[in-house]
């Protein structure tokens, strides 16, 4: 195996490793549960946003020159830290804590349901802490130890579980399985990983020896590819799974509670072992690469003055304390987060990846304020009963296919361009005059 293969891999790996965490593991089984018999449209749906998006953006990242600052300033020189510190803010008081919550609710307590959630945690991210203060080895110690192990569990579960299925498909009487996935596919929160490990990524990438952009991009490209195929065979088997049990389960089971009771009849309770295996690692993968870039940030973001290891420890106590709130409080919690941020990730990702046809910066901006409206309205009509907003939103070209975010945010970019024209041709006009 020739070197950029090798590296490609673990890469790829790493990286998937990295996407592939707590909401990973519970979500895409209960949207499959709600799919039935429109599994195959519920797999479409939850691939392009959880894996497509995610994997696209990080190449998008390096394309534009390796950083989120420079996918971003067109749009504000401050912007992307402004996003940036807020995808941190969400990560410490969110997604990391959420990943040793389920490590316990679905590693620990299904095996040993007395056994308390307070040394899981504890050491949960002394482990995360560990691996992260070793920043200068992180992608080979998850590609090279962590991962490898994770996908071979996995993979069996799925094998098994598609070969010997616990029950046919039934219909469920959705009414849009492919918009019901991609809109649970917000919830692993993914494309908001791509913004703050991409640095890492690409970085790690540079320092292993592919140095011109050209190498770069293109080991970002194969490493993607890696990442792509592990997480679309491993969403679409588990999202399958979930449908196997439409006829058996209510349709209001937990999360947790809906994997379990998949995993027991096919692995039988010997297999809860494997599913708590696969769950830990995957949650502590997760924990790891969010942490390593929070930590980053707010060192670099300081010039220094705050210490990585200092960082990555104060990430680590935060998420001890928010984890014992337990999965079904912190998830109720991101709902409105997912809802107001995605939308507007999803914009700067597409703006950012025809960059090189985009006008002027006023249609960059035009684009991400319309869409923000939105979407803060959005997320604030999931918290509160809001009549205006709602009849407002709904009466929005795909609102019901929840992209009542994109006709507004054309509308944005072309009316951003058209005055980002017109403030050009005004400028003319008057250095013309002088």
């Amino acid at each position: 195996m020739n070197r950029s293969l090798k590296d490609s891999i673990i890469i790829g790996l790493a990286l998937f490793a990295t996407f592939f965490g707590a909401g990973n593991l519970i979500f895409p089984p209960f949207l499959g549960l709600q799919s039935g018999t429109e599994w195959f449209k519920g797999i479409v749906g939850f691939i392009a946003s959880g894996v497509v998006m995610p994997v696209v953006a990080i190449y998008i990242i390096s394309h534009a020159g390796g950083t989120v600052d420079s996918l971003t300033k067109k749009i504000h020189p401050k912007f992307s830290q402004l996003i940036l510190l807020g995808l941190m803010i969400f990560s410490t008081l969110i997604a990391i804590p959420r990943t040793a919550a389920v490590t316990h609710e679905l590693g620990i307590q299904a095996l040993f349901p007395e056994f308390s959630i307070v040394p899981v945690i504890i050491v949960f991210f002394i482990l995360t802490y560990y691996f992260v203060n070793d920043k200068n080895n992180v992608i080979n110690k998850i590609g090279g130890l962590l991962t490898p192990a994770l996908v071979v569990i996995l993979v069996f579960i799925i094998v098994k579980g598609v070969l010997n299925p616990i029950a046919a498909p039934v219909e469920t009487g959705i009414s849009n399985s492919f918009t019901n996935a991609l809109l649970g596919g917000y919830q692993t929160g993914d494309l908001l990983v791509s913004y703050m490990v991409a640095s890492i990524f690409i970085t790690d990438i540079v320092n292993k020896g592919y140095k011109t952009e050209k190498e770069r991009n293109g080991m970002i490209a194969a490493a993607g590819v890696v990442a792509f195929i592990c997480l679309t065979v491993i969403y679409s088997g588990l999202l399958y799974l979930g449908a196997t049990g439409s006829s058996i389960f209510p349709q209001d089971i937990d999360r947790a509670e809906l994997l379990l009771s998949t995993v027991r009849p096919i692995l039988g309770s010997s297999g809860l072992y494997g599913l708590g295996i696969v769950v830990s690692l995957a949650c502590l993968t997760t924990s790891i690469g969010l942490t390593t870039s929070v930590a980053q940030f707010f060192n670099e973001a300081s010039k220094g003055k705050i210490k990585y290891s200092v960082a990555a420890g104060v990430v680590c106590i935060i998420g001890t304390f928010i984890a014992l709130m337990g999965v079904d409080k912190i998830v109720i919690i991101s709902t409105p987060i997912y809802l107001s941020i995605y939308p507007i990730c999803i914009v700067v990702i597409l703006v950012g990846l025809f960059y090189k046809y985009i006008p002027n910066t006023e249609s960059y901006r035009g684009a991400v304020l319309m869409t923000g409206i939105i979407s803060l309205s959005e997320a604030l009509m999931s918290i509160a009963d809001v009549p205006f907003l709602e009849s407002l939103i709904s009466s929005i070209p795909l609102s019901d296919m929840g992209f009542a975010w994109l006709i507004p945010s054309i509308i944005g970019f072309v009316g951003g361009a058209i005055i980002g024209s017109m403030n050009k041709q005004a400028i003319g006009k008057s250095e013309n005059a002088i």
